[in-house]
């Protein structure tokens, strides 16, 4: 159980406003200060500073931060894993991003359960600032993501690399792309915020010098099944891991569009809590998902 003080400080980090932070605690803003105050006297450095009258944290607050997070992690992880064993069975709770929920894990959850039949299996889909939510809050045990997170604070195991492309119906009258700007007069469709599918472009348009306001229109459809039947009725074009669009570009329902220079790849990563004292689980987890199927044909 974490100290009632920790969870004051946890709620600052995530608010960074001592009002908003008493207001979900139910306590009075002079006793989450007081909190505040007991932590930095107890680790001996401040933890929140003010920076044009915004509230951050400091070195010493992102350590603690990181640190709690794992802590209170494994501390749910612990709870449920107790009960699990007072109740007789065993089960694992994990999340995915959309894309990889779709079209990598199926196979391999089936496989697993195959292997482990008395397991419960609790699997949400969601995009990857969703999924980092529900690990922190430790709703989730691990993550499997295709967006971009924090790297200092989780572990991460590479499940493969995925090459990132545009696609248009058959017919849609777009060739190969010489310039990146000939593309502004479509209409893109996108993913939602938060999925890591959009800020792999989002970020390549920002480090060419575009964003998506460059393009004469953008629609924002948070399922890629839709994306795709819109893109293969000619209603625009849309960015997406090739692996998402496989079977509608072997049957010729969809095609690549080829950009000069354009060549991107983007990591699929198994993550956990950085510093959890449940590493070989995650470990032995991991194994189990995406190694124990090697070398089968």
């Amino acid at each position: 159980m974490l100290d009632f003080r920790i969870e004051t400080f946890l709620c600052v980090c995530k608010h960074l406003n001592y009002t908003k932070a008493a207001n979900e605690l139910n306590i009075t803003q002079p006793g989450v200060s007081q909190h505040i105050k007991y932590l930095e006297n107890y680790y001996g450095d401040k933890l929140f500073c003010y920076s044009n009258k915004k509230l951050n944290l400091t070195r010493a607050g992102l350590d603690l931060r990181d640190a709690m997070i794992s802590l209170k992690h494994d501390n749910v992880h612990l709870q449920n894993k107790i009960k699990e064993r007072v109740e007789g069975f065993n089960s694992i709770k994990f999340g995915a991003t959309l894309t990889i929920g779709d079209f990598l894990l199926p196979l391999k959850i089936s496989n697993y359960i195959q292997r482990n039949p008395h397991t419960q299996i609790d699997f949400t889909i969601a995009n990857t600032k969703e999924l980092l939510t529900l690990l922190e809050d430790g709703k989730i045990d691990f993550a499997i993501v295709e967006g971009y997170f924090q790297k200092s604070g989780y572990e991460y195991r590479t499940i493969s690399s995925e090459k990132y492309i545009l696609v248009c119906g058959t017919d849609y009258p777009l060739g190969q792309v010489e310039d990146f700007k000939e593309l502004f007069c479509h209409n893109l469709l996108l993913r939602e915020d938060g999925s890591g599918t959009k800020e792999i472009l989002e970020r390549y348009l920002a480090d060419h010098g575009y964003t998506f306001s460059d393009f004469s229109s953008t629609s924002i459809i948070s399922s890629i099944h839709a994306i795709k039947q819109l893109v293969e009725n000619g209603q625009g074009i849309s960015f997406m891991y090739e692996i998402a669009a496989k079977k509608e570009l072997e049957e010729g329902r969809l095609k690549v569009v080829a950009i000069a220079d354009f060549d991107v790849c983007h990591e699929f990563n198994y993550i956990w809590r950085k510093n959890s004292a449940f590493y070989e689980y995650y470990q032995t987890l991991f194994t189990s998902l995406f190694d124990a199927d090697k070398g089968k044909k």
